[in-house]
This record gives C-alpha cells, structure tokens and sequence, in this order.
C-alpha cells in the first residue's frame, strides 16, 4: 500500500534542482536565487553576489542538492595565463577536483585554473564525434606542439589518438604544468614531452600545432608557422564577433567565412575547416579552424 510519506518522496523526486532549492529557501529571497550553475567535477560555481543574508546556508542548500563538496562564487578568469580572480569558497574547503571526459581523467584545482565545460565535445578529439575526429585526423603525425596545453584538455587527448607521435605540451602557468604532469601520468601517457615556458620560446619542428588560446591567438601564428613542416596543420581556436563573420544566422555557420579565409591568407594559411564551438559573450562564437600552411 502506497503511503503518503512516500508520494510526498515521489513528488519530491520529480522536482528539479532549482524548484528543490527554492522549497527550502525563504520566498523572500527567491528572485535573487540563480537559476544557472557550472559543476564541475564535484565542485560548483555559482553567482550569490546578489544574497546578502545567509549566503553561507544557501550555498549549503545548493550543495546538498547538487551533491556538491564546495560551492565557489563565479569570479573573472583573466589575464594571459586565463586564470580566475580571487577565488571565494562560500561552502565546503577544497577547490581541487577531477572531471572524466571521453576515457580520460582530469584533476585541477579550479582556485587556479580555469575549465570550459562548454569546449566537451571539442576536447574528445579522436574520441568524438565525426565532426570533431574530422578536425583531429591528421596523416601520421611524427610531432604535434600543443602552444597553450593547460592541464592537457587537448595534448592527453592527442597523446592517445596518435601514440606513435611525439606530443609536446607547453604552457606558461607553472600550475597547469603540474596538473598536466599528474594528468599525463594518471592517464598512462608516455609519448609527452612537457615544456613550462612561453611557447614563443619553443622553436621545434612539427607536424602539428593546436593552438587552443582566446584572445590574441593570431599573434602567435607567425611563429607557429615558422616551426610547422612543409604542409604542416594548425589547429586554430579564437572567439569573434558574429557580424565581423558575416553570420545572422544558424544556418550560416557552415560556410567558412570570406574575411576570415582573407585573413588567414596574409598570414600564408589556407583554411580547410571552419566551425562554431559555442557561444562565447553577446553576439561573439568561440570558433576552430583548421588550418594547412602555404
């Protein structure tokens, strides 16, 4: 026989997260409540800056129903090591947490390093789908150079793909080269090469260059084509403003645009593919080429 204690826990059940955190949350307070959050690993980044009273007990009620370890308000990744500004912990004490993607494990510690949930599907590589493999599938690369390998969202991915390459990873924050370090260990990669410098610095030939950057990431073409091999392929990813583009539409995004392909000439490239990775700010993609030198 069916009590009502438990339809009250199916009920409770089919609630969904936000509706779960507003039930045990003064109504007062619910339109100042965010309705979007970013788990990652077990850790959650949120917004409260606009509670101004039990903030900590809220941020444990987020918690409890996310089933999160710590709740960290949303700050400002910036700077040229994109790392995130003054990290506050509302709930919990640990920032370091492990996120599994497409057969691989990732550990970092969020108070340092940043991490685009949005980029998943673009960090598979290989492991994919077509779309994506398509971009990754190079002709028996010898070398491939990741310029910004972070804590290795993309060099542990190609590491595995190609394991008869040697894959150079490099990066500038002493801090990612140690979660690379840990990652690449934790993952059984042994065909890493792993440089904490600015990749300016790096003058190694290769086959391959991924240059996963936004900001200013055509700056650093010029040098990557001066280490690339006859032929060689850049994997390009930068953030542009949808009008500069030329796209008004969805259906606009299979095209590869006209002023990008131009600009990709003066710096002696050709562009062989051209996609979307996501919305990137009002009006702006994050975008990925695929690039073959001239």
């Amino acid at each position: 026989m069916e009590t009502r204690n438990s339809r009250t826990k199916k009920v409770s059940r089919r609630m969904k997260p936000f509706e779960q955190i507003t039930s045990k949350i003064d109504s007062e307070l619910h339109n100042n409540l965010p309705r979007k959050w970013k788990k990652i690993g077990d850790i959650v980044i949120l917004d409260l800056s606009n509670i101004k009273k039990e903030k900590e007990n809220i941020a444990e009620i987020y918690a409890q129903v996310l089933n999160a370890k710590s709740i960290i308000q949303k700050n400002k990744i910036s700077g040229e090591l994109r790392k995130p500004e003054d990290t506050k912990i509302l709930y919990g004490k640990e920032t370091v947490t492990e996120i599994s993607e497409y057969g691989i494990k990732y550990k970092l510690d969020l108070a340092e390093i940043m991490w685009s949930p949005g980029n998943t599907g673009w960090r598979s590589a290989l492991s994919g789908p077509e779309k994506i493999s398509e971009f990754y599938t190079f002709d028996k690369p010898k070398t491939i150079i990741d310029y910004f390998a972070g804590i290795g969202y993309f060099s542990i991915q190609m590491a595995k793909g190609y394991p008869e390459a040697e894959i150079i990873a490099i990066d500038k924050n002493p801090k990612s080269i140690e979660y690379l370090s840990l990652n690449a260990k934790n993952n059984a990669i042994e065909n890493m090469e792993i440089i904490n410098d600015d990749c300016r610095n790096i003058e190694t030939k290769a086959d391959v260059i991924h240059l996963g950057y936004i900001g200013n990431t055509i700056d650093f073409l010029e040098h990557a084509y001066s280490c690339l091999n006859d032929k060689g392929t850049v994997i390009f990813h930068e953030a542009y403003r949808n009008n500069w583009l030329g796209f008004k539409s969805r259906s606009d995004w299979g095209t590869v645009p006209e002023k990008f392909s131009k600009l990709m000439g003066t710096k002696r490239f050709t562009v062989e593919k051209f996609e979307r990775v996501k919305f990137y700010g009002p009006s702006t993609s994050h975008i990925i080429a695929r690039l073959k030198k001239d």
